[in-house]
């Protein structure tokens, strides 16, 4: 009996030392989040925005001409969306507390129209036009309120959790005329139509920071908003010795938001404040915002492309 005991410590030991013979290699240690020391300061900034519009549906390709040779008509869809045009955002804050405040920014874009000139474009399914123009005007009006809340997650890392609301406007408006014979030729239709949706409605996000130190850093935001307002849409087009023809209407509709940003800064201390050189590349898109010319779907609307701005920091004595 005693026998089979040491036995059974003996086995018990070797478990033991094989258990525990390697090793559990190394242990991570969590940093610390932590919030900055209570502060107060005011901030202006202003960013120089380069961006393109983005429409689908209909509005992707909203012309066609038509070619024959011999037996063989070849229909060619041509892509008459906006240009790249010149925008802003301004933006102002309040900080207080510990890492807490509280944000304005607008963000305005009206200066990419388009004018898209064919020849032999196609109008409609049986009328045929020498020469057709159609311009394309966006525009796009964002306005966020947010509070904001700033933790460090060790020393180089660093995210700022937001949430607040957003008013938000985008509109896109179409002139499309054509015309018969060579040159300027007589005008034989003129055609308008404006689509737009301005709403209202929660948004949430967090801007995430890498830093580097001396001043630079990088940095991926993102956020998302959900809006309810209301979609319009307006048109009429007249053809020469034929009435004109119009169509209105109206509906309240809820437009998603998702927006995101990748770049990098530069942030220098001077004797009143820090100065913040801002640069990198913006994407947002609101979801079926805008009505289509044919009434009977909707297109997103999209806007991309870089930024670079100033920001001065200043703190409340």
């Amino acid at each position: 009996m005693l026998n089979m005991k040491k036995t059974a410590v003996a086995v018990l030991a070797f478990g033991s030392s094989v258990a525990f013979a390697g090793t559990m290699g190394p242990v991570c240690t969590p940093g610390n989040v932590t919030v900055p020391c209570e502060s107060q300061a005011w901030d202006v900034g202003i960013q120089a925005l380069y961006m393109n519009v983005y429409l689908n549906d209909s509005y992707a390709y909203p012309l066609n001409s038509e070619s024959t040779t011999g037996t063989t008509t070849t229909t060619t869809f041509h892509d008459a969306g906006p240009d790249w045009g010149w925008g802003f955002k301004l933006e102002g804050s309040y900080h207080f507390n510990t890492g807490n405040d509280l944000t304005v920014n607008w963000y305005h874009l009206n200066d990419n129209e388009n004018t898209t000139s064919l020849r032999f474009a196609s109008l409609g399914d049986d009328f045929l036009a020498a020469r057709t123009e159609y311009r394309v005007d966006p525009r796009w009006d964002a306005v966020n309120v947010e509070m904001g809340q700033h933790a460090d997650f060790g020393m180089f890392k660093d995210i700022r959790f937001h949430g607040g609301l957003q008013y938000a406007r985008v509109e896109v408006a179409n002139t499309i005329r054509g015309f018969l014979g060579t040159g300027t030729g007589t005008q034989v239709v003129n055609g308008n139509f404006t689509s737009k949706f301005s709403g209202v409605g929660p948004r949430v996000g967090a801007d995430y920071s890498y830093n580097f130190g001396n001043g630079m850093a990088i940095y991926a935001n993102g956020a998302a908003a959900l809006l309810v307002g209301d979609q319009d849409a307006d048109g009429r087009v007249s053809f020469a010795g034929d009435g004109t023809e119009r169509a209105t209407g109206s509906r309240t509709t809820v437009v998603p938001e998702l927006e995101a940003k990748i770049g990098g800064k530069y942030t220098y201390a001077m004797a009143q404040g820090d100065l913040t050189l801002d640069a990198g590349w913006m994407v947002a898109n609101y979801f079926n915002a805008i009505t289509s010319p044919n009434y009977d779907d909707s297109s997103d609307f999209a806007v991309q492309g870089p930024y670079i701005g100033l920001k001065w920091v200043g703190q409340v004595v």
